[in-house]
Formats: C-alpha cells, structure tokens, sequence
C-alpha cells in the first residue's frame, strides 16, 4: 500500500466512524430543520417565515444536538473533500481541473458554513 493508498484508507475510516457517531448520537432526534438560503428564498413569504421559526425553534429547544448536527455533518463534508483531494487531477484537462477545483472550494465553504452554523446556534444569548 502506498502512502495515497494509506491516506484514502484512514479517510475513509474517519467518514465512517463519524456517520457510526452521527447515526448513534442522533437517533431518535427528530431531523434539524434547515433550508439553505437558495432553498429558502424559492418559497413563498409566508412559507420563509415558518421555515425559519420552525428553525428558530428548534434551535432554543435543542441547541447542543442542532450544533452536534451540525458540526459532524460539516465533518463528512470535510473528509470527503479530503478524500477527493488525493485523486490525481493529471488525466484531467487544465478547464476540467478548474472546475473540479471551483467544486471543492464550493463544498468546502458549504462545510464551514455549517460548522459557523454550530457556532451561531451556540453563541445565541436568546438560548
């Protein structure tokens, strides 16, 4: 096994131990309402305030398992980041590498948003 072999190994393990703590620590949670603002801003103004109190909500009645949630939903994303990172971009044209960069930047500020989420959720002196 190579080093890249070993690195996708231990990656791979690590996605895999946090779904096990994800699925074990949530069980029984009901499911965190979030839409993303993209989602949010498709319904109509009546739907966006009930989507976002029912956020609200949830939020105040169960802060630490909303950040829990969030925080090793933001992990899978990372780690699968990490794992695409050890793919070879070589076979790929330099337009294809780019896209495929723009991509993972995407997911990765999509992965910190969730964390800063957590952090948000946290932080709220109303809780």
């Amino acid at each position: 096994m190579d080093r890249i072999d070993t690195a996708e190994a231990l990656i791979e393990a690590a996605a895999a131990a946090v779904e096990t703590a994800r699925a074990y620590i949530l069980e029984g949670c009901e499911p965190d309402p979030f839409l993303k603002p993209t989602d949010l801003g498709s319904l109509s103004p009546v739907a966006q305030e009930e989507a976002t109190r029912l956020e609200r909500e949830t939020h105040r009645a169960r802060p630490e398992w909303t950040a829990i949630h969030s925080c090793l939903t933001s992990s899978s994303h990372l780690l699968e980041i990490s794992h695409d990172l050890l793919q070879p971009l070589t076979s790929q044209s330099p337009v294809e590498r780019s896209r495929r960069r723009k991509q993972l930047v995407d997911e990765a500020k999509t992965a910190g948003r969730g964390a800063y989420r957590a952090a948000l959720i946290l932080s709220d002196a109303t809780l």
